[in-house]
């Protein structure tokens, strides 16, 4: 790739020249145009000819005619005989790196179509985003009123337990108001659980949509320009 830019800086260079050098008798274009042939030969050369390999181990730069085994993968440069660098090999880090950022451009671009595809206008994403954080507000507030109602069971199941044990003794009241009690527990604290769980759905859920705004705005934005 470095070899081919310099090609093609060289002909541009020449053509230039040409286009611009009027004064040139035919015999001083032709030499010019003979010299860029023979730069852009020297460089070719560079890229066809031998090889000198060069790569990092442990602190040491290391130069050989032949490329690195395959267990050293940190990357290595590709060196033409006049020690000009004529490619770069990446690392096994820096392909995966490569790749990945690949994937995420990939992804970006579906999501980028998926988002414009879905909504026609901005009204319809905010009325998407309100109908499902509504749907979660919904369910929390459920699950607030089911608290309240096991709470008010829990105090009443407790009430029977402590005059139970006011005339029995501690811990002789009815086993099945104790197993009653440690129920109803369980279901407050599972209620509670859910409610911190859709809580923090609700906040995915609502920046999701903020970026997803912004975006889209972006999209529509672009395709005014175009």
């Amino acid at each position: 790739m470095l070899v081919q830019n310099r090609i093609c800086r060289n002909i541009n260079l020449l053509e230039r020249i040409m286009n611009n050098v009027q004064t040139l008798s035919l015999r001083q274009r032709f030499a010019l145009v003979l010299a860029g042939f023979v730069v852009c030969g020297s460089v070719q050369a560079q890229a066809t000819g031998p090889k000198v390999y060069r790569w990092q181990d442990s602190g040491l730069t290391t130069y050989q005619d032949r490329a690195p085994s395959s267990a050293q993968d940190n990357g290595h440069s590709i060196l033409s005989k006049q020690g000009v660098v004529v490619k770069e090999v990446l690392s096994r880090e820096e392909r995966r790196e490569a790749r990945k950022a690949e994937r995420n451009r990939e992804l970006a671009k579906i999501r980028d179509r998926a988002l414009l595809a879905t909504f026609t206008a901005e009204e319809d994403l905010t009325r998407t985003r309100d109908d499902r954080i509504g749907m979660i507000d919904g369910l929390i507030s459920r699950l607030d009123d089911r608290i309240r109602i096991l709470s008010e069971r829990l105090s009443v199941v407790e009430k029977r337990i402590q005059q139970q044990e006011k005339s029995r003794g501690e811990s002789k009241a009815q086993e099945s108001l104790y197993a009653e009690q440690h129920s109803i527990q369980r279901n407050i604290e599972n209620a509670w659980s859910l409610i911190d769980s859709k809580a923090a759905e609700r906040s995915v859920v609502a920046a999701k949509f903020d970026d997803d705004l912004i975006r889209y705005r972006e999209l529509k934005t672009e395709l005014g320009r175009d």
